[in-house]
């Protein structure tokens, strides 16, 4: 199975797809026994507002859990990664939809990936699932 294969990118997504606090603690404690890094953070609101606390709310997951240092190198894999995957969501609309996203951070000493899964509506009818995908070398 996949889980025995975990890379960080596979890492990344499976961690952003935890259903609950159980699962995702299993899925870190999988991912810390293959010598990866990560941190889960979750963020939610109108798209406007979503856009304007990414940043801080997965450079802060990234830190607090030691996923990367604070230098320019790792900060810098970290946004390009952060911002593929907004990007991938289609942010783009013109109207504010809003977001429930669990946000998951993975890295090795190579590579750092950003997966955000959750719920995405115009409207509570039309409620529907998204994912978004981000990686970047270190």
């Amino acid at each position: 199975m996949f889980i025995n294969n975990l890379t960080v990118a596979k890492g990344a997504i499976v961690l952003s797809l935890s259903s609950n606090r159980e699962e995702e603690e299993e899925i870190k404690k999988l991912l810390l026994e293959k010598g990866y890094k990560c941190a889960v953070t979750e963020l939610g609101g109108k798209s406007s507002e979503f856009n304007e606390k990414i940043v801080s709310a997965v450079v802060g997951a990234a830190l607090n859990n030691n996923v990367i240092e604070k230098n320019p190198t790792s900060m810098h894999a970290l946004l390009h990664a952060t911002i593929e995957a907004v990007k991938s969501l289609s942010l783009t609309l013109p109207l504010d939809v809003s977001l429930m996203m669990k946000i998951a951070v993975v890295a090795d000493n190579t590579w750092i990936a950003v997966s955000m899964f959750g719920k995405s509506a115009l409207h509570p009818l039309t409620n529907h699932e998204r994912l978004g995908f981000g990686i970047m070398h270190l």
